[in-house]
């Protein structure tokens, strides 16, 4: 856990990055709790990541406004620890440290969005199945109903795709309990195991309905990127790259590779989990990407996450039953354990490194070359609360401009600094014309994967104090 919570505080550090900075600008404009979950009709708003921004205040440091996430990530470690320890303490010290290493739990636990508080309350539930199937098993024990849908209602409260667990549960639950019983026997106690859950699904996506219903604008989505086989191919091999720390050089092999590896670990895994790790990675893969096929949205390595909690522990099931057995598989699965925790902690320090592109950057590049405060141009209005936000926080005046299309009035003096958006892996222009003035790069930042802004800041050739005298 002490690792787990150093990774994730070494990759908290940086600037708000465009969802974070969007989410503390919605909490700003809303005001209060009721605002919060009433008034913000967007897929941005995960709730109790936006309760807790409110509570600490949407100008706040970034790590403070990180600090659920980083907290509830740290927790998720505990928790993956004892699913595993329910095998034998070999198991839960790996799934622990796969946990408290893997790279997208680091990165998607170190930001301030609802994930790391969703996978907490995910792998409560699964702790909590795990335990009743096996009482089930000795006949003694009912379902825990209301705790899986506390639970349930706190996982849609962080993230609405939580319902993907629920799912991944059902199918779970009914395969467990159809080896020892009907089919129909194994549907009607999923139903009182999942029952209240399902309620709490309806309540709450019925309240986002009529909340987005009762606004002028209803509900509203950020970004939708278009489908094609090759983005959806990209998406599921990074999620692989940063859930065990490796991958092939391309994606199609790795996405391959996974899969067979997967099936080979299926087949010996424990009974009672193998529907859980069946349904949670292959099965809920498939479907997600079918889905995404249909609706035009070639997704984001973050939708995976229920994939990601049935790799790592079936991992860890994997290596803890080899150990136990002895021989040469316990040395083999010793190696690959200690690789994968090395290839993910490399991982985790080029993602802390890149800082999700840290336009925080940008605002003390600004300062440092006009102390008192700046005029800044943008194209689109995806940065201007990473701008906003950062420059409210720093105490920088900073006045945001869209660019305009026509060369200012003369006696209109141009502005200082022009910040653009960057598309991934473009490379930004040396200098660009905008307002019928000269600009000229001077900082560029950059992300490395899963969450991120790519930008580039550039200075007028004729800035304010230098206008009318020859450029140093």
């Amino acid at each position: 856990m002490l690792l787990g919570l150093a990774l994730r505080l070494w990759n908290a550090r940086g600037g708000l990055w465009v969802d974070e900075a969007w989410s503390a600008q919605f909490v700003a404009q809303a005001g209060s709790a009721w605002g919060v979950v009433w008034r913000i009709n967007h897929d941005n708003n995960h709730y109790l990541n936006s309760l807790w921004i409110l509570l600490v205040g949407p100008y706040a440091s970034p790590l403070l406004i990180r600090a659920l996430s980083i907290a509830t990530g740290t927790l998720s470690i505990a928790v993956a620890g004892a699913i595993g320890w329910r095998r034998d303490a070999t198991t839960g010290l790996i799934a622990a440290l796969l946990f408290a290493v893997s790279p997208i739990l680091v990165a998607y636990g170190a930001e301030a969005r609802g994930y790391g508080p969703m996978l907490l309350a995910m792998l409560v539930s699964v702790l909590l199945i795990d335990r009743w199937l096996d009482r089930d098993h000795h006949h003694d024990g009912a379902p825990p109903a209301w705790s899986l849908a506390a639970l349930t209602l706190a996982g849609l409260l962080a993230q609405l795709t939580y319902l993907f667990a629920l799912a991944a549960f059902a199918g779970w639950i009914v395969t467990a309990r159809s080896r020892r019983s009907s089919i129909d026997s194994a549907v009607a106690t999923t139903a009182r195991a999942l029952g209240p859950s399902a309620a709490m699904l309806a309540l709450v996506l019925a309240f986002v309905v009529v909340a987005a219903a009762a606004s002028t604008t209803g509900f509203q989505a950020g970004g939708y990127p278009g489908f094609t086989l090759a983005a959806v191919a990209d998406v599921l091999a990074e999620t692989v790259a940063y859930t065990i720390g490796f991958a092939l050089p391309a994606a199609w092999p790795t996405i391959g590779v996974t899969l067979v590896a997967i099936a080979a670990l299926l087949i010996r895994a424990h009974p009672d989990r193998r529907p859980f790790y069946f349904f949670a990675t292959i099965a809920f893969s498939l479907v997600l990407v079918v889905a995404l096929w249909r609706i035009g949205n070639a997704g984001f390595a973050r939708y995976y996450l229920v994939a990601v909690v049935g790799i790592l522990l079936l991992l860890a099931d994997s290596a803890g039953a080899a150990i136990r057995r002895g021989g040469w598989r316990s040395g083999v699965s010793i190696v690959l354990t200690v690789l994968v925790i090395v290839g993910c902690v490399r991982r985790d320090d080029a993602l802390a490194r890149a800082a999700r592109g840290d336009p925080d950057r940008a605002i003390a590049t600004m300062r440092s070359r006009m102390p008192l405060g700046a005029t800044v141009l943008i194209d689109t209005i995806r940065p201007i609360p990473v701008l906003d936000i950062a420059a409210r926080r720093t105490g920088y005046a900073l006045a945001i401009h869209r660019t305009c299309l026509a060369p200012a009035p003369a006696a209109t003096p141009a502005p200082a600094f022009a910040f653009i958006d960057l598309e991934r892996r473009a490379s930004p222009m040396p200098s660009i014309a905008r307002c019928g003035t000269a600009y000229i790069l001077v900082q560029t930042g950059r992300h490395l994967a899963l969450s991120g802004l790519d930008w580039a800041l550039y200075a007028s050739a004729d800035p304010p104090e230098k206008r009318g005298q020859a450029m140093r």
